[in-house]
């Protein structure tokens, strides 16, 4: 077959290379890259027939399968737009390879040779001759294993490290962990790391072994590096995809209106022939002919005529059959059945019936649901025939409207269709129902929650986002998929045959291999799932590590990438659905109305009563409105927060801070109505007076509540609450407020299980509830007088801290009576939003979002719920295994086959059997919800998934890969339940958030005021040079110095030196010689003697204004650590770090280079890029904040909570919930949704798993608390995370060019025409050409023209006026067009200019010529005077141009 494959491909080629040209030509045949993979075919073919091309032979099939995208020009449009797309990447990807290179030295420089410390045993004969220190501690037997884990327990010297048990000491020894691939002992392996870290692939495990090694405090290193460098990475990388998307959405959308504008024009130019042809002819033709044409005319009336009677003839003589089948397709058999026809289709378009089959689905979606294993004979025997029931229902539906609209009509509409193989399926099941096999058949039952989408919108975009999938980009990453899985079954399926031994102690294939094509395609999608890593480790150990790193870092970053564009295809796709949705009516809610308005129409007309006509209106009139709000969620959301919060002033008085409006003035009437607001409000501060105390409507039931002000009694009422409302509005008590809030949060750390045993601790911290809890209630106290009951109870937050500080006394009440209540004292962390600008307008949007996010929650739900019950019916019961106790391992299908075999054991007192379950599984709706939560969240959905794929029959023993193709139930939830819902979740956070900006004026809505002036002094500072402020010295040897240090050469000299620092870091090892440490030590001690050399010219030439740039004070702190550094290095390693590691912060230099270089794309982009992150930074601090404030908060509760778990699996002496600090690093560990399980399943212990019998509290947890725990945890993380990218993207979106933002500032206009005076003293404006040279040399950066200037000049095309003079403005206008290359802008700068020299300025003379002309005439005259010849007059003319 080689031979006629190679045949075939030698022939197409010979034809394409015939007709179009080898390779001369722009459309010849090497021109076009699809042929280069014929190609590479012809070659692999040719080559293979003489020598064996080993795993090289996988270049064929990649070209073959590569091929295929040529065989549709959809398909080959695609990828080509695809690969367009990544060429728009390579600043991003520069930059992100760049910040990866930083973290990675920063992770060898910390924890280098940190990672092979381990426990090792303690020998009695450390003391003899014969001992072989190297041999004991390189032998694995001598080293300490956790139970259940294969790699031994990495240990630390510190005294927050992980300690070794007795008997055993830390010590380096042996190789990494995870055979030897997780380390940071060199650079390539510790950019390894930080990869695993940013792309969150068992990033959990490296976190453990670095705080186990180096300490617990360096998870600042994590919180503060290592996770903000990858956030700034990946969000990047997102935002600059989404922008090259939307560049190509927008180019695509301008060429088909270009190709529709082109079409257009050769339509009419095509009638506008015709027409000329007609009246050519038409003038040709004789009389005679237009004649015989007038004839014919009515001829062919004629023929249409008779035409018409003759079909008319043949329906009428049609054959009977034919008209039978017709009449029985449409229902037009007779009278009777045409009666019965039009009462079912009355029956069938009244609304009540649509409520009633909506609510049948309803309830026999709930019906399906309550499923559950074990169930009661008498239960099932009531959900059996409740099922008989609604089939009957649903058949009854189907044949009703078959009936009504006929054969023909009932399949026009699809959702028909669906119904009617729906109803086809349920009856099938009936009659087969105990036929082996079939039982599957229930599985599609489910599907009739989907029958919803009908009436439901959102369901019904929903399902339409994923049809609309089904498209060439869809295809592509098909293909794609099955040619990595082809291409990774040719690589390595000889090396784990061969090489199995090495990564299985049974030598059997693991469960992730690629041995055969369903396992490597399966494996090829865990990849695309982001968790590639422990699978990338065992192909190293069985074949060569550089194939097997470059397939698995090819098959990620494509995926990624395939996968990226398809989730912001689906995404445009969904913008042009919610259009069309827009459009349609809510027909759910159209029906409920007229349900509403037929029920009592009804009623009344039973009663032979007329229904009122004007309450018929008015309720119209509601109901539509009610319609219009449901239909619009986010203007319903505007309006409920408007509706809520219509005094906002009142938020903003009790806790003496400003709120950030949602409404922005948009007219002249809305501005002067907010200064007088303003107004009143400075007024109000100057004069506070306090607001009534109660409402109205308490002054009128209780008239003794009103009393007289102004006298008596009254009036020291009045001054008392005024002297409150001074307090409570001073900034020194809201600053005390704060400080005890914060005091009180804090207090929080020290309740951990430790505090029994320390009493003293325990009075300090009881008493300090007290005075708390005592602050807070004379602060309600004090606010109540203040502000009165009916302006403190209108303020969200005071309610909030109302309800906490009740809350507080009911638990120190409990207390006073023995009920414990230490969960209740976490809610003090919620006083903390309302003091903080920041969270509190983060939590407002949030506010503003939820109402809009709730129908679309409802959606997840029900397609999540479908996957539940679809689980359940598939794997109820199936999860149970036979479990041995002592061993610790499952009992094989050989041994214990069922249950029942099981529990023989157990009867014969085998304490060690017990028949168990998984902790996740899906006996139950509700379980089987949780299930797809930690499936779709979670790393550990893989135990989940080996337990569907193992199961067999209920109450069976699992056996290995059994129901192997279980696999696709995953898959699809995946990609239907996880990819598309989160999609869909995207898009209406997306689309809500661009409406309040929108509102905004598109400002953010994630920063408050005085964010957005920093924002915006940040952005002008960043579009001024650095250096403009800074004057030159006037000595010549100072500013030739100055010249020196501020020359663009000087700087990149300084950087190339930078990096050569930075290629000494990378290539220390851990395990390096001597000889090449004493060479690094010297290399660095000449690098830093270049630094001082530099500060020391710098700071000589610049003088105090060195410090002034931010960039020269890193240099110097640098510097001074370096030098430090090298004198005391010992005592600095051991408490500070490598000195080296601070020489990283040079490379901020590298970005400033950025600024001079903005002409050019490459730097302007990456400017852009960073500015439009720094940019974001504010946002991302406040939602920042409110994440930490989560975290804090669910630690606590963890810490109230969980203290007392069983130390098991997860949970051990360092990441467990006993302490505050144990607390905080676990939950910062499942932050990224990894490895929350494992901690959530030893949460769910029930006994035997766990002891109630131990002393109170016992090592077992609530398990519905930590289900809610965990889950609310999660939910809320992922909110804030989808915020945190969200905002970086919309920032980038709205970000200027560097180009736009740099702008001629007034200081430049400043030195200018200070610089002008100069050579100006009368101020004429105008000064000699032959002063520019000079005049030019003499400005100030970045307007300035060193010398020699004379050949820029030239090209500058002054207007020159008479007497060889030049104006100021015409000098300003080209200079600044040539520096920043903005001439728009110059008009208005100009303004600004005539307003500094109005005074100087004279009347307007008209040039005469320019001066480059002028020029050239004055020097040819003067040699021609001369009589020069021509060759010395051309001489002349270069030099002096020269």
């Amino acid at each position: 077959m080689n031979y006629v494959y190679m045949a075939i491909f030698i022939f197409e080629a010979l034809v394409k290379i015939v007709a179009r040209g080898f390779c001369v030509g722009l459309f010849t045949f090497l021109r076009d890259p699809w042929n280069w993979l014929d190609i590479i075919i012809i070659s692999t073919l040719l080559v293979s027939q003489f020598i064996d091309l080993g795993k090289f032979a996988v270049l064929m099939t990649i070209s073959l399968l590569l091929k295929s995208f040529t065989c549709s020009q959809g398909l080959k449009k695609t990828v080509e737009a695809l690969v367009q797309s990544v060429k728009r990447l390579d600043c991003v990807i520069i930059l992100t390879v760049f910040c990866l290179s930083i973290l990675a030295m920063i992770g060898l420089q910390l924890f280098m040779g940190t990672l092979k410390y381990k426990c090792v045993i303690w020998s009695m004969n450390t003391n003899t001759t014969e001992f072989d220190f190297h041999n004991h501690t390189t032998s694995p037997e001598n080293y300490y294993y956790i139970p259940g884990h294969p790699d031994p327990l990495v240990c630390g010297n510190q005294s927050d490290a992980e300690r070794c048990p007795d008997g055993f000491n830390c010590v380096k020894a042996g190789s990494n962990p995870n055979f030897g691939y997780t380390s940071y002992d060199s650079f390539f392996w510790s950019l390894m790391s930080l990869f695993r870290l940013m792309m969150h692939d068992f990033w959990e495990g490296l976190m453990q072994l670095t705080l186990r090694a180096a300490g617990k405090s360096y998870l600042i290193v994590f919180l503060l590096v290592f996770f903000p460098g990858c956030f700034f990475m990946l969000s990047l990388i997102l935002a600059v995809v989404v922008m090259t998307r939307a560049e190509q959405e927008e180019a695509q959308g301008a060429e088909a209106i270009q190709r529709e504008e082109e079409f257009g024009r050769i339509v009419e130019v095509l009638k506008r022939r015709e027409e000329e042809e007609e009246q050519a002819s038409s003038r040709a033709e004789t009389p005679e002919q237009q004649d015989s044409l007038q004839k014919k005319k009515p001829a062919a009336g004629i023929r249409a005529t008779k035409q018409e009677h003759v079909e008319e003839a043949e329906e009428h003589h049609r054959p009977l059959c034919c008209t039978c089948t017709d009449a029985f397709l449409k229902g037009d058999c007779c009278g009777c059945w045409r009666w019965l026809k039009q009462q079912f289709h009355t029956f069938i378009t009244n609304p009540f019936f649509d409520l009633v089959i909506i609510s049948c689905i309803i309830v026999s979606t709930i019906i399906t649901a309550i499923e559950h294993y074990p169930m009661m004979v008498e239960f099932m025997e009531t959900l059996v025939i409740a099922h008989l029931v609604f089939h009957g229902i649903f058949a009854a539906e189907m044949i009703i409207k078959l009936v009504a609209l006929g054969l023909h009509g009932y399949f026009q509409v699809r959702w028909h269709i669906f119904d009617f193989i729906l109803v086809i399926i349920s009856l099938v099941h009936l009659g087969l129902a105990d036929v082996e096999g079939l039982s599957l058949l229930r599985s599609f039952l489910p599907f009739r929650v989907f029958r919803l989408a009908r009436w439901w919108p959102m369901l019904h975009m929903f399902l339409k986002i994923v049809w609309a999938s089904v498209g060439n980009l869809t295809l592509v990453l098909f293909i794609t998929v099955f040619m990595f899985s082809v291409a990774g079954v040719q690589l390595f399926q000889s090396d784990y045959k061969a090489n199995v031994c090495r990564i299985s102690y049974d030598c059997q294939l693991p469960r992730w291999h690629m041995e055969d094509f369903f396992h490597t395609f399966m494996l090829v999608f865990r990849v695309l799932c982001g968790q590639c890593l422990e699978y990338l480790w065992d192909c190293m150990e069985v074949s060569n590590d550089g194939v097997c790193v470059t397939f698995f870092m090819i098959v990620l970053i494509v995926g990624k990438l395939l996968i990226l564009h398809l989730f912001l295809n689906l995404l445009f796709i969904n913008d042009q659905l919610v259009d069309s949705e827009d459009k349609t009516t809510n027909t759910l809610q159209r029906t409920m109305k007229q349900t509403r308005t037929w029920i009592p129409k009804s009623i009344w007309t039973l009663w032979e009563k007329n229904y009122a006509d004007q309450d018929h209106k008015g309720e119209t009139k509601k109901d539509n409105k009610e319609e219009y709000l449901a239909l619009s969620s986010v203007s319903s959301d505007q309006l409920t927060l408007d509706d809520n919060h219509t005094n906002m002033a009142a938020w903003e008085a009790p806790v003496a801070v400003a709120e950030i409006e949602f409404r922005t003035p948009e007219n002249t009437q809305e501005k002067e109505t907010q200064h007088c607001d303003v107004m009143q409000k400075l007024k109000d501060e100057t004069h506070p007076e306090p607001e009534d105390c109660c409402c109205n409507r308490c002054y009128i039931c209780c008239p003794f509540l009103e009393i007289d002000t102004s006298r008596g009694t009254g009036r020291v009422w009045s001054n008392f609450r005024r002297a409150c409302l001074c307090i409570v509005q001073h900034k020194f008590f809201e600053g005390f407020i704060v400080f005890i809030i914060l005091l009180s949060c804090a207090a929080l750390v020290f309740e951990d299980i430790y505090l029994e045993h320390r009493p003293v601790l325990q009075r300090v911290l009881k008493m300090a509830d007290l005075v708390f809890t005592f602050v807070f209630l004379v602060e309600m106290l004090l606010k109540w007088i203040a502000f009165g009951f009916k302006k403190y109870f209108t303020s969200f937050w005071c309610w909030l801290d109302f309800l906490i500080l009740d809350v507080t006394l009911f638990s120190l009440m409990g207390n006073m009576l023995g009920y414990t209540s230490r969960p209740l004292r976490a809610l003090r962390t919620l006083r903390v939003p309302s003091r903080f600008k920041g969270m509190r307008v983060v939590l407002k949007v949030l506010a503003v979002t939820l109402p809009s996010m709730f129908s679309m929650l409802l959606v997840i739900l029900v397609i999540w719920l479908f996957f539940s019950v679809i689980g359940v019916n598939l794997f109820a019961g199936k999860f149970y295994y036979c479990y041995n106790e002592t061993s610790e391992e499952i009992f094989s299908f050989y041994v214990v086959n069922n249950k029942t075999e099981c529990f023989s054991l157990m009867v014969m007192n085998f304490s060690e059997v017990n028949w168990k379950t998984w902790t996740f599984n899906f006996d139950n709706v509700g379980m089987g919800f949780l299930s797809l939560l930690i499936m779709g969240t979670s790393s550990g959905w893989m135990d989940i998934m080996y337990a569907a794929v193992d199961s067999t029959q209920v109450e069976d023993q699992p056996r290995y890969e059994i129901n192997v193709y279980m696999y696709m139930y995953f898959i699809c939830f995946i990609i239907i339940g996880c990819f598309f819902t989160l999609n869909l979740f995207i898009r209406v956070i997306i689309d809500t958030i661009h409406q309040q900006r929108h509102k905004f004026g598109g400002k953010h809505v994630f920063v408050t005021d005085q964010q957005q002036k920093y924002l915006n002094t940040i952005k002008k500072r960043f579009s001024e040079k650095r250096n403009n402020t800074i004057p030159r010295p006037q000595h010549c040897c100072l500013a030739w110095l100055f010249h020196l240090v501020t020359a663009l050469y000087f700087e990149i000299f300084m950087v190339v030196v930078i990096f050569f620092n930075m290629v000494v870091l990378m290539v220390e090892t851990d395990d390096q010689s001597m000889e090449k440490s004493h060479v690094l030590h010297w290399i660095h001690f000449i690098l830093v003697a270049i630094f001082l050399v530099e500060f020391i010219l710098k700071i000589i030439a610049l003088r105090q204004h060195y410090f002034r740039n931010g960039l020269h004070i890193v240099d110097f702190v640098v510097l001074t650590l370096s030098i430090i550094g090298l004198l005391l290095s010992d005592i600095f390693e051991k408490y500070f770090g490598s000195p080296s590691l601070f020489s990283v912060m040079r490379l901020g230099r590298l970005f400033a280079l950025c600024g001079p270089f903005h002409h050019i794309r490459f730097a302007r982009r990456i400017w852009m890029l960073i500015m439009g992150f720094v940019m974001s930074l504010p946002a991302l601090f406040n939602i920042g904040l409110l994440f930490f404030l989560i975290v804090y908060t669910f630690s606590i509760i963890g810490m109230f909570n969980f203290a007392y778990v069983k130390n098991e699996m997860m949970i051990d002496d360092m990441f467990n919930f006993k302490t505050f600090g144990n607390s905080i690093i676990s939950m910062t560990m499942i932050t990224t949704s990894s490895g929350w399980d494992s901690l959530l399943s030893l949460i769910m212990n029930t006994p035997p798993d766990c002891d109630l019998r131990l002393p109170d509290p016992g090592n077992c947890a609530n398990p519905t608390v930590g289900i809610v725990f965990f889950s609310s945890y999660i939910l809320l993380f992922c909110l804030l995370v989808i915020h945190l990218f969200i905002v970086v993207i919309l920032e980038l979106f709205n970000t200027a060019s560097p180009e736009d933002a740099e702008m001629l500032s007034d200081d430049h206009l400043q030195m200018f025409y200070e610089t002008w005076r100069k050579f100006d003293p009368s101020g004429s404006q105008v000064i000699q050409y032959s002063e520019l040279a000079d005049f030019c040399d003499g400005l100030q950066d970045p307007l300035r023209i060193p010398k020699p200037n004379t050949i820029k000049l030239t090209h500058l095309n002054l207007p020159l006026l008479p007497g060889d003079q030049i104006s100021c403005l015409d000098v300003l206008r080209t200079i600044t067009t040539q520096v920043f290359d903005e001439p728009a802008e110059v008009d208005a700068l100009k303004a600004k200019l005539d307003e500094i020299v109005r005074i100087h300025s004279q009347g307007s003379r008209e040039p005469t010529t320019t001066s480059p002309a002028q020029e050239e005439t004055d020097m040819i005259q003067k040699h021609v005077q001369g009589g020069d010849t021509e060759r010395t007059l051309v001489q002349a003319v270069g030099g002096e141009l020269q």
